[in-house]
């Protein structure tokens, strides 16, 4: 069994249809078929069934795929360890975040690590805490910014701070220059929220399901910003993390209470996973940089 053989194998499994996964790859078709039928001849099964010109994983073949990804993850990281024995910086870190969270932290963030480590390069994607977590698991993604505890097996989490949600309003909004909002208040009022496929909207039903009220979700959006531009012309409110608000002068933030909505921020991992030299310094710049904006980050392992 070749190593070839398993990145072509899961290239085919990714992309559920083997002349894709050959055009991805830069091979020709029936190269890619023969090297499939070569790999189950030697494992002695048949990995894929076939249905018209669509395949799916056999049972064996889900079994593979397990074991495929974990090998090549290895091989990663053992690469990494000896390119760091032998004085080499690690040259990309695979970084997942939340929307709400890479929203107000990222790009400061980001402009300082790639000052102070230029030759890291950083490919962040912004996903949702479920696929972040998948992701972390599979060894796709080397740091995950999300929320502890993490729910998915395989993966571990470090906190760095815990924040409130907050109904966020126009200057301009009769609530602007309110102390403190009880959730009850919202009752049947419009809102402007994410989506419910957003960890920060799940929250927030569940604090209003405790409180026992129905707020009336007049808009929904996808983006941080499209919500804050929409609150900006419309007599609407939101609810958000308070850090959103950040640079944000013409809008203002009323902290909820009974009960206050609040979730804790992590750094997450691939439990046990190999963590380089680059993934040392992101972390140690990550607690850093929140604790020059003042948040009370957690001591990490």
């Amino acid at each position: 069994m070749e190593l070839r053989q398993l990145r072509y194998f899961l290239a085919v499994v990714e992309e559920g249809h083997i002349t894709r996964a050959a055009e991805k790859l830069y091979i020709s078709q029936p190269a890619l078929s023969q090297q499939i039928k070569l790999l189950e001849e030697e494992i002695g099964t048949v990995l894929f069934d076939r249905i018209g010109r669509r395949i799916r994983l056999t049972a064996a073949g889900e079994i593979l795929v397990i074991h495929a990804r974990r090998a090549l993850q290895e091989l990663n990281e053992a690469q990494v360890a000896i390119d760091e024995l032998n004085g080499l910086q690690r040259g990309v870190l695979r970084i997942g975040v939340v929307q709400t969270v890479n929203a107000y932290l990222m790009p400061d963030l980001v402009a300082a690590f790639t000052s102070t480590y230029p030759a890291i390069g950083l490919q962040i994607e912004e996903l949702a805490t479920r696929d972040i977590e998948q992701r972390l698991a599979d060894g796709d993604l080397q740091i995950g910014i999300g929320f502890v505890p993490p729910e998915t097996a395989g993966v571990t989490g470090e906190e760095l701070f815990s924040e409130d949600l907050v109904v966020v309003v126009s200057r301009q909004h009769p609530w602007a220059n309110l102390p403190q909002l009880p959730v009850q208040s919202l009752h049947q009022q419009p809102l402007i929220l994410l989506s419910t496929t957003f960890c920060t909207r799940r929250l927030w039903d569940r604090c209003a399901h405790i409180a026992g009220i129905q707020p009336r979700v007049q808009i929904e959006m996808n983006t941080i910003g499209s919500i804050l531009a929409a609150v900006r012309q419309l007599a609407l409110a939101t609810v958000l993390p308070a850090m959103v608000l950040s640079n944000q002068p013409d809008l203002a933030g009323i902290p909820l209470v009974d009960p206050t909505p609040r979730r804790t921020v992590g750094l997450l991992f691939r439990h046990n996973a190999y963590r380089c030299a680059a993934t040392g310094a992101f972390v140690a710049m990550t607690r850093a940089r929140l604790k020059e904006a003042g948040c009370v980050a957690q001591g990490g392992r």
